[in-house]
């Protein structure tokens, strides 16, 4: 039988990848889904595709109500993301939460909701493969490496900053041991020009037309500088690992930030939602 995803954020930029993965594959089924836009109309037609029978909703009980729905997967907006997979999680779904820009805070407590709720709860900064090798390449320099700040840029729409993908790289870099970094000897001017700080990492923030999703990961010591540097073009990268983490995690219980294998190949995903 095929997994019954309820989608939140079904307009928005990932929506508009990953509900057609959805529809076309046949370990899924959507069952509910949720956006902004053009509510109460099917949402095979406000995508461009086929009848559905599946309502957009603009209101995530409604879209919940009556699925049997397993899984919901959220790629909406901070302020609604919470809401979003509460409703989940108190209606006994699994929840992939896709949506940066959450505070530690609620991803914990919706941890515990699930826990206590016999559910999991799967929340990843970045469901790309090459942002995953980003994360364990920087982690190996950092090893040798004590001097490091991130660039990451994003188009000007993005609500959340730093992004979701350079917080979780300075923090696992503060995991990480190795070298102490070298002493800012910086006193005057504008100390906003220094970035955000997590832990001794620093984090420059760039929303400029025409960047989609962008990162670099400089790593220094004298006479030498390394660079890491992460691109995302489009959302079709977040499809297949995204489509995994659904049915991994219906296995767990309570939060889960890693699942293994998760970005390993799956050709009885991949034949269905690369078509």
């Amino acid at each position: 039988m095929p997994i019954r995803v309820v989608f939140t954020g079904a307009t928005g930029r990932v929506g508009r990848s990953m509900v057609p993965a959805i529809l076309r594959s046949t370990d899924f089924a959507l069952v509910g889904a949720v956006g902004r836009q053009r509510a109460g109309e099917d949402v095979g037609v406000v995508l461009g595709m086929r009848e559905t029978g599946v309502r957009l909703e603009s209101e995530v009980e409604e879209a919940v109500r009556g699925t049997g729905g397993q899984v919901l997967i959220d790629f909406s907006a901070p302020e609604v993301a919470v809401k979003h997979c509460r409703a989940g999680i108190e209606a006994g779904m699994a929840v992939v939460m896709g949506t940066t820009g959450m505070s530690a805070e609620d991803v914990s407590e919706l941890g515990r909701l699930a826990a206590s709720r016999g559910v999991g709860a799967f929340k990843a900064p970045n469901l790309t493969l090459a942002g995953h090798l980003m994360f364990r390449c920087a982690e190996l320099v950092r090893r040798y490496m004590g001097d490091v700040e991130i660039i990451e840029a994003h188009m000007p729409e993005k609500l959340d900053s730093p992004s979701g993908t350079s917080i979780e790289t300075a923090e696992r870099l503060e995991r990480v041991g190795g070298p102490p970094p070298g002493i800012d000897h910086t006193r005057f001017g504008l100390p906003e020009s220094r970035g955000a700080r997590v832990g001794s990492v620093r984090i420059h923030s760039l929303r400029l037309p025409s960047i989609y999703d962008h990162q670099e990961v400089l790593f220094s010591r004298p006479g030498e500088l390394l660079t890491i540097r992460y691109e995302q073009y489009t959302t079709e990268p977040l499809v297949g690992p995204t489509l995994r983490a659904a049915r991994l995690v219906l296995g767990a219980r309570g939060l889960v930030h890693d699942f293994p294998g998760l970005f390993e190949d799956d050709p009885a995903i991949s034949s269905h939602t690369n078509s």
